[in-house]
């Protein structure tokens, strides 16, 4: 029986990941509706063919496309059968065929989004059932989008600012690597049959190389299985997941991470509030922007909430502000701009991150290439370092 990998959020607001067999989807899917959580997603927990592309249903421009239409003044039925007319040779067809009876049988656009977790993010579905009770579905969409395209900009810039230096060192990896593997153990073998002694750090080196040449296939084949387990890590956890649990690891940059989940929070909790949902739905839901431990102290300031702390004292006092968001916020409570201040709250810091992004990755390229530059240079010198010495004893 397949397995599946599950994100959930509990009744309590924590995310977890369970794994579980079934059928399939829709099944998994029925079980954990009838547990009353939240589904956010549900993957197979080994796909096949995993290491070829898969064609997916594009999310936003499918949302682009519905607010469009919407705004044209169509009815949503109307809106999905001019998608079907559209689509009909698409791969989002059948997805989209099946929406669309189920808005024939009587479910609403976001009952139906349920359905298919794999199409629709949580935040979107709950965004759109809050403005289905107040007939702000248009608005809705429109805030997605910008939602969206804000959270895609921060994505990239920490995706573009994390790949240069990533591929730096893993192809430095691999030409110390090359040194050490071939060309230290030949240099080794024609100082082997000359009568001199070696310099200490020379003779460190080229017994490594030779070890390293001598075992090979044990380290490539141990690098292998790295690169496997590499693999099926990003696989499993996601690209985005993944990159952010590596990077929580360095100190420096930690806190910045930590802002980086607050702004993500600000923002989805703000488009949930401006959809129409209560505070405390909303917070349920942008809960699932927090790493582990703000999701606990999410759980903190929902409990001040329902004591009768008001919002941004609640966040604060939890520790999911910073100096600036907390004044920003504590302002909103007051003018009535809860919504408006968690965005410009969100603003603020995806601006101070994209500013510091560019200054660490001109600090870091640098940096980098020199201290790659240096060790090659280190592994050739030590390998020419006999010779010289012997050029001058024989002068």
């Amino acid at each position: 029986m397949p397995k599946f990998h599950a994100q959930i959020v509990t009744p309590t607001g924590l995310r977890e990941t369970r794994t579980l067999e079934a059928d399939s989807r829709d099944t998994i899917q029925q079980q954990l509706v009838a547990e009353g959580v939240l589904v956010i997603s549900i993957k197979n927990a080994e796909p096949l063919n995993q290491f070829q592309p898969r064609q997916r249903f594009d999310t936003v421009v499918f949302v682009h496309e519905l607010k469009t239409l919407l705004e044209s003044g169509l009815s949503l039925t109307e809106s999905f059968d001019v998608l079907l007319d559209h689509r009909r040779q698409s791969i989002e067809f059948d997805t989209l065929t099946r929406i669309r009876q189920h808005l024939n049988e009587g479910l609403s656009l976001s009952q139906t989004m349920m359905l298919y977790p794999q199409h629709f993010p949580a935040l979107l579905v709950a965004s759109i059932a809050a403005s289905e009770r107040n007939g702000t579905l248009v608005a809705a969409l429109v805030s997605y989008i910008a939602y969206d395209e804000r959270i895609s900009a921060l994505r990239s810039k920490i995706y573009n600012a994390s790949l240069y230096p990533i591929l730096l060192v893993g192809i430095a990896m691999l030409v110390m690597l090359f040194l050490l593997m071939y060309l230290v153990p030949r240099f080794g073998a024609i100082y082997d049959g000359v009568d001199m002694k070696l310099p200490w750090a020379s003779r460190i080196m080229l017994d490594l190389g030779s070890w390293l040449g001598h075992y090979r296939w044990l380290v490539l084949a141990a690098i292998a299985v790295g690169m496997v387990w590499i693999v099926r890590f990003i696989m499993r956890h996601g690209p985005e997941e993944s990159l952010m649990l590596v990077l929580s690891r360095f100190g420096p940059l930690r806190r910045r991470l930590h802002i980086v989940f607050l702004s993500r929070f600000y923002r989805a909790l703000g488009l949930l509030l401006e959809a129409g949902a209560s505070v405390m739905q909303a917070l349920d839901m942008a809960g699932s922007m927090l790493d582990s431990n703000g999701r606990l102290q999410l759980q903190e300031a929902k409990s001040r909430i329902l004591q009768g702390q008001g919002l941004s004292e609640a966040l604060h006092r939890a520790g999911l502000t910073t100096a600036v968001s907390a004044r920003l916020l504590a302002a909103g409570d007051q003018n009535g701009e809860a919504v408006n201040m968690l965005r410009q709250s969100a603003d603020f810091h995806d601006l101070d991150l994209t500013r510091f992004i560019e200054q660490f990755s001109r600090l870091l390229e640098p940096v980098l290439m020199m201290a790659i530059g240096l060790f090659i240079g280190l592994i050739v010198v030590l390998l020419y370092l006999p010779i010289f010495q012997l050029a001058s004893g024989l002068q």
